[in-house]
């Protein structure tokens, strides 16, 4: 079953900003929307995503823009072998227990606007 959630994004007057989707988020990480929003977050703005109680990175955005943008972010599953990456498959990203972080910087002085995150609490497997 897929749910979503999502919160508003307001940047200090340094463009900083750190907000928080969901609290107790299990399941698999699907979809992020990001949306600049009508006062638009800067073109410049960059966003570091990560699940905060383990700190498992999720996604890394530089020069974000100012149109909505959809994002899909995937892990890359290492070989049991030898622990190297593997090049040609990417896994979802599991949420256990976490909230997800997103930190934004250069994002303008005392713009807004606001991301969502989709997830699937059903086994792909």
């Amino acid at each position: 079953m897929l749910h979503k959630t999502s919160t508003s994004i307001v940047t200090a007057a340094d463009g900083s900003a750190t907000v928080y989707l969901g609290s107790n988020l299990r399941g698999n990480l699907v979809a992020l929307i990001y949306r600049p929003g009508a006062s638009g977050l800067d073109t410049g703005a960059d966003l570091t995503i990560t699940l905060e109680t383990s700190a498992i990175p999720v996604l890394t955005v530089t020069n974000a823009g100012t149109a909505d943008v959809f994002y899909y972010p995937r892990a890359i599953p290492n070989k049991v072998a030898d622990a190297s990456a593997f090049t040609d498959v990417a896994v979802l990203i599991p949420m256990v227990e976490e909230r997800i972080k997103v930190v934004v910087a250069q994002g303008g002085a005392t713009k807004t606007g606001s991301i969502e995150a989709i997830w699937d609490t059903e086994n792909p497997h």
